[in-house]
């Protein structure tokens, strides 16, 4: 009975639990809470959320289909990366309307790179811009050149902005193509039927633009705001083909093919497999749009496309055939960015603002580098890039490099165009801006011989080598091949100097009644391959009258520079006096080789240059030295560089001031002659009249020999004028003087009178350069007189032979010029002095110091003419220790100390 009651009250007990549980309450969980928990999920992130109202069309690849989950569910649209453009990560969340009441509702996320279609309605969209968020961009018309007129009038464009659907159709992406149509009509003029504009659902009125503040409406179709529509065509294949295959028809030789892309793009594999979103979840890859621009490159058409969207990296290979040049936004793999601060996109928006000048807002920006009025898609490019503020590393390429060097809205490039390296960086854009130095170019070479060996050397002239060959490397960076018609190498040649004019590259300036210059001839430029280069050669027979000119008397060497020129013309004989001089960074088919090899052989002549006034009036300059690495400054470590000047350089250096920094000047010795101590050495404020032109010679007295036979030092002396401008230079390669195995003896001989003959047994033709113990220079030549001092006895002999070795050898000399004598010891009230030498200045001096009191002269007194025998009144000196000097000239020649009583 009892077990019966227990199992009766348990089943009661169920089947009150039963009934509790199928009458439990649901509740609804409120928007608010819903997207509080949305919230929640995303925290501390920059997005923007959204909720969606209707059924939301899934996108799987290229395939739509209608979600089977949102009914019964709050689903939001979060967009986690609203600053990137698409694709990238975004979610729909959605949270049941209904649950327990004692539940707590949960959300379910799914992940996406493209936005679902649906009707999405802004929950918390951040305006990012504050009042710049409506903003439109505006540029002027401007007032173009004959030459614009021409380039615009060839020039088409297509302007991209597939959109993808309307949540993803940003406003931003119309700001972007309003900026830039407007300054393709507005600053380029550009005319309107030229330009396709091919955006989001084209002219459909209906909403497809999703506003910078949240909503949505029609995309305007005037970009211009002229009241005309300039948006005709909607973002679909279709559309983009038949534009490009009209194109492509109407289109000719040499014209320029504008393809813009803004919006959205995709990747396959992350790394070059990319491609275009456009309308309604359409695409376009790169290899696609390849082949559409076929027809372009196969015409010979300048095809120029600038990426803005995401991936934009991986169309750069296939789109770079010759003649082409791409600018994208991001590497393959990463996405593009709009601006943080104003509506438009980062990259492209840079980009624009360089091509037109100034920003959306009017504001003047510095894109055009070399300020020739010409923004080219190099420049444009890099403006772009050193701007961009987003993780998105823009990427650019060239085929060949010259044509973003030279393609801009208001000029089209050459088809074939040859030009001569200034330097190795120079890559024949023009203006040259990676040098000012514009002397040197590697591509015109001197051979004493003929020989494939491309090194420089000094032209050698004797009555048996009379002739020499000049080569000159021509390049053509153009994208078509030179047929070898039409085109003429001009070769120059001028006595070495800093600055040179047209007046004597063309033999019309006398020095001394010879020419200090001339045209050689001009040589036909043979057949070069777009891309390829060709080594010409010139044969150049040494003038005549400079074989024996007496400015060269063999005492100095006077090298020379070289100019190339390429001109269509076979004679130059034009001269107009007004334009002084070639402009060689500014002219690509004209470079110059200032260079002189001081060959050790020739250390004992010294090298001579000319220093010209290049204007025709009066002008300032400096003269200054410059090494281009640490190892070429210790050339003034191992020799002492000078300068002798002409005079009429010196009266014009004296005229300005004798100014100059970190030389050594001793106009009592050498009036015309300066040391140079280190690569900041210069003369400044030198003051030549007219076309003055003179001599200075550069002397390179080495007291270290080399070991090595390659060792060398590379240095320029560069003129500037008063501006700061460099108006030329010459570069100078000093070969190391070697390390001699005959020894140098050197033979003192007593001339009794305190001075001494010193003697050499070097050969009278090479060089023998003496000096003292503060390494001054005390003569040259095999026999030299000096006279030791106290203080200064020991002389230095460095010969170096005729085959630049050198030698080293030093004497310490007894000093017989100062004190024979003094007495008596200690001194009392009178000194008795006898010297060794009777005095031969009228500038001999006796000071006594007191050597408690250094710097003290308590007693002075000059020292008359051929005296040997002096004495002193000492008797106003106190008891002490006192210092007696003898001095000659300023200069100490002994001094000995003694003590009073």
């Amino acid at each position: 009975m009892e077990k019966r009651f227990k199992f009766l009250f348990l089943l009661l007990c169920c089947l009150i639990s039963s009934s509790a549980i199928a009458q439990q309450r649901l509740r609804d969980v409120s928007k608010q809470e819903a997207f509080s928990l949305v919230k929640d999920n995303f925290s501390g992130q920059d997005v923007d959320y959204y909720l969606c109202e209707d059924p939301v069309l899934k996108i799987e690849g290229e395939n739509n289909f209608l979600d089977p989950y949102q009914s019964g569910t709050w689903t939001f649209f979060v967009d986690a990366e609203p600053m990137k453009g698409w694709e990238h990560d975004c979610y729909i969340v959605r949270v049941v309307k209904r649950i327990g009441e004692y539940q707590s509702p949960e959300t379910q996320s799914t992940k996406f790179r493209l936005p679902p279609i649906g009707n999405f309605s802004p929950l918390e969209v951040k305006n990012r811009y504050g009042i710049k968020a409506n903003q439109k961009p505006y540029v002027r018309k401007a007032t173009l050149s004959n030459e614009a007129k021409s380039a615009a009038g060839h020039t088409y464009a297509v302007i991209l902005s597939g959109g993808h659907n309307k949540y993803s159709n940003y406003e931003r992406y119309w700001n972007d193509c309003s900026f830039v149509y407007q300054t393709l009509v507005n600053k380029y003029g550009v005319p309107k039927n030229n330009i396709a504009v091919v955006m989001s659902d084209g002219t459909n009125p209906a909403e497809d633009m999703h506003l910078t503040t949240g909503g949505y409406k029609s995309s305007p179709l005037d970009l211009d705001y002229d009241g005309w529509p300039d948006i005709k065509y909607a973002a679909t294949r279709t559309n983009v083909r038949h534009i490009l295959s009209g194109l492509s028809q109407k289109m000719t030789k040499d014209d320029h093919l504008f393809f813009y892309v803004i919006d959205h793009g995709g990747t396959r594999d992350n790394k070059n497999q990319s491609y275009i979103c456009l309308w309604n979840g359409e695409s376009l890859h790169d290899y696609e749009l390849a082949d559409w621009l076929l027809p372009f490159n196969q015409k010979s058409i300048y095809v120029n496309a600038v990426l803005g969207q995401c991936f934009s990296g991986g169309f750069i290979e296939e789109l770079t055939k010759v003649g082409c040049v791409v600018a994208a936004a991001s590497e393959s793999d990463k996405s593009s960015y709009g601006c943080y601060d104003i509506p438009y996109d980062e990259f492209v928006y840079h980009w624009t603002s360089a091509i037109n000048g100034k920003d959306a807002y009017g504001k003047l920006v510095a894109s055009d580098v070399d300020n020739n009025n010409r923004v080219t898609m190099d420049e444009a490019f890099t403006y772009a890039k050193l701007k961009d503020r987003a993780p998105e590393h823009p990427q650019y390429k060239s085929n060949p490099i010259s044509v973003g060097e030279d393609l801009a809205f208001n000029n089209l490039p050459e088809a074939v165009d040859l030009y001569i390296k200034d330097n190795d960086e120079d890559t024949g854009k023009e203006p040259n801006l990676t040098t000012k130095e514009f002397w040197k170019s590697p591509d015109i070479w001197v051979r004493n011989k003929v020989d494939s060996i491309k090194e420089h050397e000094n032209p050698y002239y004797s009555p048996e080598h009379f002739a020499c060959i000049i080569y000159v490397r021509v390049y053509n960076r153009g994208k078509e091949d030179f047929n070898g018609v039409g085109q003429w190498l001009h070769v120059y040649w001028a006595q070495a100097s800093t600055g040179l004019t047209i007046k004597a590259w063309k033999g019309k300036e006398l020095y001394k009644n010879h020419v200090s210059g001339g045209h050689l001839r001009a040589v036909p430029i043979p057949k070069i391959p777009a891309g390829g280069f060709s080594d010409i050669p010139v044969g150049w027979s040494m003038p005549g009258d400079l074989i024996s000119s007496p400015s060269d008397n063999g005492t100095e060497k006077h090298h020379f520079c070289l100019t190339a020129r390429i001109l269509d013309t076979f004679d130059d004989d034009s001269y107009d006096p007004k334009k002084t001089h070639f402009d060689v960074r500014g002219s690509n088919d004209i470079a110059q080789k200032n260079v002189s090899i001081v060959s050790r052989r020739e250390l004992s002549k010294g090298i001579t240059v000319f220093v010209r006034n290049i204007y025709g009036n009066n002008h300032k300059y400096s003269l200054e030295l410059r090494t281009s690495t640490e190892k070429d400054k210790l050339l003034f470590t191992k020799a002492n560089v000078k300068m002798k000047m002409a005079r009429p350089i010196y009266k014009a250096w004296e005229r300005g001031g004798l100014r100059a920094t970190d030389i050594v000047y001793n106009p009592t010795a050498s009036p015309y002659s300066v040391k140079l101590n280190s690569s900041s050495s210069k003369l400044e404020n030198i003051c030549m009249n007219g076309a003055e032109f003179e001599k200075v010679t550069m002397n390179f007295d080495f007291h270290t020999s080399s070991t090595d036979p390659n060792e060398k030092y590379t240095f320029d002396l560069i003129q500037k004028d008063e501006t700061g401008n460099i108006v030329g230079g010459e570069t100078f390669i000093v070969e190391a003087p070697l390390h001699s195995h005959q020894g140098i003896e050197i033979t003192p001989i007593d001339l009794g009178d305190g001075r001494y003959k010193l003697s050499t047994n070097w050969q009278e033709t090479d060089r023998v350069l003496w000096t003292d113990a503060v390494g001054s220079d005390v003569g040259t030549g095999n026999n030299i007189t000096v006279t030791p001092t106290l203080t200064n006895n020991k002389f230095s002999a460095i010969a170096i032979s005729s085959q630049g070795e050198m030698a080293q050898e030093s004497i310490t000399l007894e000093s017989k010029t100062g004190f024979k004598s003094i007495s008596p010891t200690p001194v009392e009230d009178f000194i008795d002095i006898e010297l060794h030498c009777p005095v031969k200045s009228g500038n001999a001096v006796l000071r006594i110091n007191s050597l408690a009191q250094t710097g003290s002269i308590l007693l002075s007194k000059h020292i008359p003419l051929d005296a040997k025998k002096i004495q002193l009144d000492a008797t106003s000196l106190p008891s002490g220790i006192y210092v007696l000097t003898y001095s000659v000239d300023n200069q100490i020649v002994d001094s000995r100390k003694f003590s009073k009583k």
